[in-house]
């Protein structure tokens, strides 16, 4: 039985329960709310608080699944966490905070972080609600060109080959090396290299079984969902609420 990925599988298992939302409306409220939030300055920790009410809302209205959000926050969490300590080296001053003096690094590391977590999220909500086709379909009605288009589908879907030989790899490497509990750092340059040759080699076989089926990307078919008047006037308000709240916390 073949694998599937963590959104595939989420995706149709909600199918029946999904509140559905347009995807160019989920698509622009989505950038919107990550460009808002990232446009605030370093020290706005408590000014991001709010906004976390949109991806919760959104996870509540959607009844999306915990784990699977959780999964994924744990995933980013080190580089995350990375681009929050790089603050820290370079910010020496202190800043009173609720009537206290801290370190303002501490406090632009948790700005950052908090930004992150966010935008993660928003991003998390996304690709959980809205099928890759119809967000790909979405692109193309704000005329984002078609060969892109096409490559981030291919991207998407094929990205898993690459971890399906990864995780081959290691349980290879596992099996040969029963007594240690991880890869050694000293074979990780080859299994690298054998990993990248192993997963051109399956693309290439994938490619051309597409071609022989007669895939062409001039032929290829992107459905484009039509914008209705309900759901532009909810994306407008939604965009409108996001800036105005940016406007008003400056």
């Amino acid at each position: 039985m073949e694998k599937r990925n963590v959104i595939d599988v989420h995706m149709s298992n909600m199918k029946e329960q999904r509140h559905d939302v347009h995807p160019l409306s989920m698509l622009i409220i989505t950038f919107t709310y990550i460009l808002v939030v990232a446009s605030f300055h370093t020290y706005a920790f408590i000014e991001l608080i709010p906004l976390s009410l949109y991806p919760i809302a959104m996870i509540v209205v959607h009844r999306l699944s915990i784990r699977h959000i959780k999964s994924i926050l744990l995933a980013s969490l080190p580089f995350i966490t990375v681009i929050g300590a790089s603050q820290l080296f370079f910010i020496h001053e202190h800043i009173s905070f609720f009537h206290w003096r801290i370190e303002a690094r501490w406090l632009v590391f948790a700005t950052l972080f908090v930004k992150n977590i966010l935008a993660v999220l928003a991003a998390t909500v996304l690709f959980l609600t809205t099928p890759i086709e119809q967000l790909a379909g979405a692109l193309l009605s704000l005329r984002i060109p078609r060969l892109l288009v096409i490559q981030l589908l291919l991207t998407y879907r094929y990205i898993f080959l690459f971890l399906e030989e990864a995780k081959r790899l290691r349980q290879a490497y596992m099996l040969r090396a029963p007594n240690h509990r991880a890869i050694q750092l000293s074979v990780w340059g080859s299994l690298v290299g054998h990993l990248l040759l192993r997963t051109f080699e399956r693309a290439e076989r994938v490619y051309e079984a597409m071609t022989l089926r007669g895939f062409s990307i001039q032929r290829m078919h992107i459905k484009i969902k039509r914008w209705t008047m309900k759901e532009m006037i909810y994306t407008y308000v939604t965009i409108g609420l996001f800036i105005v709240y940016r406007l008003v916390v400056i």
